[in-house]
């Protein structure tokens, strides 16, 4: 019993530490044909509306593409600065080019970003060393300890999508010569 209160305290211990940050994988949502799995070096990434991240650049979202998948994916930052929260939707973006890589998407259709604020309790438990008043030092169980924490939740969807180079701008089907 004591080596896994030792684990469970390393474990709270590791995760206080960690400032806190989870990134959740999400969810995929297939809606169309999928194809050989790319990197996530070949999937683009388009906004609608423009502008939803600042760091992305807007490029103009093709006339025609192929929907893949409806992704979800979202992630907690203890911080509230905008350096924390932009680092956070970095690593929810690669999430999602990555998933949309897998499904052979070469783009990413950016359609939503929320970012809220939230309040989580924290319990804490285990044992602490207590001297007696005959001098000896014995371990005795902590009354469980909670406190709240202000976290912010990241949460991104998009499309992957497929985009046929040859017909994205026009619509229409190339034409040989």
């Amino acid at each position: 019993m004591r080596r896994s209160t030792i684990g469970v305290l390393m474990a709270v211990g590791c995760f206080a530490f960690s400032g806190c940050e989870t990134t959740n994988s999400g969810t995929t949502q297939v809606t169309g044909k999928t194809r050989s799995a790319l990197t996530e070096w070949d999937v683009d990434i388009y906004q609608n509306p423009a502008g939803l991240l600042s760091w992305v650049p807007d490029m103009d979202i093709p006339v025609k593409f192929e929907e893949i998948a409806k992704l979800e994916s979202s992630g907690t930052t203890a911080s509230n600065s905008p350096s924390a929260i932009d680092d956070k939707t970095v690593q929810i973006v690669t999430d999602l080019k990555k998933r949309a890589a897998r499904m052979g998407a070469n783009g990413i259709v950016l359609r939503e970003v929320n970012v809220a604020e939230d309040v989580i309790e924290r319990q804490s438990s285990g044992y602490e060393n207590v001297r007696f008043p005959d001098g000896s030092i014995r371990q005795v169980e902590a009354p469980v300890r909670i406190s709240y924490q202000r976290v912010y939740k990241v949460t991104i969807k998009a499309d992957s999508v497929f985009l046929d180079w040859n017909t994205v701008w026009t619509g229409e089907p190339a034409t040989s010569n």
